[in-house]
């Protein structure tokens, strides 16, 4: 894995809860609202279990995003200033180059050659010894 994919993986993990959390509470919409032709509730026992198991999915991927969080951010927070700053603007808070280099006070070809050697910086860290 890249330095770039591992720090990607922030992001990654941030759009799948977002897409499960966004099913479940389609899910749960909907069986508040399941009604028989008679206007009577329908049975709610398999809506029941999906919302469960969605809900498991969900507790699980936001656990994984919190650990995932941690683990990078504490990549980052290894890193000399100002490698530090721009890759938390970019890899965590999702910025992009032009939102970075403004609030870095730096131009754009700045910050993407500081980007590459920051991207130096993450491999070594990252990399076990052999």
């Amino acid at each position: 894995m890249t330095p770039k994919e591992y720090l990607q993986q922030y992001s990654a993990a941030m759009r799948r809860t977002r897409a499960i959390s966004d099913h479940l509470a389609e899910l749960r919409a909907i069986a508040e609202n399941l009604r028989t032709e008679d206007g009577h509730r329908v049975d709610l026992d398999a809506a029941v279990a999906n919302l469960v198991d969605t809900e498991r999915q969900v507790s699980a991927e936001v656990s994984k995003l919190c650990n995932l969080e941690t683990e990078i951010a504490c990549t980052i927070n290894r890193m000399q200033e100002p490698y530090r700053t721009l890759l938390y603007e970019r890899y965590i808070n999702g910025k992009t180059w032009e939102q970075v280099a403004v609030d870095m006070n730096y131009s754009y070809r700045g910050v993407t050659k500081m980007h590459g050697r920051a991207l130096q910086a993450v491999k070594e860290c990252i990399e076990v010894p052999t």
